[in-house]
């Protein structure tokens, strides 16, 4: 995961952390010392400090971030969708099953970036990046498989 984070340090402006083992957040604090950490804590994050759920505007889009247990995410994401929508959200962003995930569901795109570090899926490592221009965004889920890092889905809104 570090790897990832010092591979592309120098085209990102910002890491989001979606919940469970934000400890890893000082990690990503020494080897990206000058970029913003977004992070949420999960379901095995105990008493951290950490908010359980959070909203940051970022290039004229609200960004909803929460881990989703909260919002069981495991049986659908309408609750998720829901709960972006009263947040007055474009963008929800949760981790929890570990699994990638990419939609837009009326207007507000939805993604699961996956997880580098315990995947649950078939597809192997998973991260994704948000990239905004323009007031657009496009948002990419990336794999990491034995011959190297390429991109899974891709949606643009």
């Amino acid at each position: 995961m570090y790897s990832v984070a010092e591979k592309y340090s120098s085209v990102i402006d910002g890491i989001i952390h979606l919940g469970d083992c934000t400890e890893d957040i000082s990690g990503f604090k020494t080897i990206c010392p000058d970029i913003p950490i977004y992070n949420v804590r999960g379901n095995n994050d105990y008493e951290n400090g950490c908010p359980a759920e959070r909203t940051v505007p970022i290039s004229g889009h609200t960004i909803f971030m929460t881990h989703g247990h909260r919002q069981r995410v495991y049986y659908n994401t309408d609750t998720l969708y829901y709960t972006a929508a009263q947040n007055g959200a474009d963008i929800a962003l949760f981790g929890h099953t570990h699994v990638p995930y990419l939609q837009n569901e009326n207007g507000i795109l939805i993604m699961n970036p996956g997880s580098i570090s315990l995947p649950r899926s078939s597809v192997e490592k998973t991260f994704a990046f948000i990239t905004f221009e323009n007031r657009k965004a496009e948002a990419v889920i990336m794999k990491i498989g034995h011959d190297g890092i390429s991109k899974l889905a891709s949606l643009s809104f």
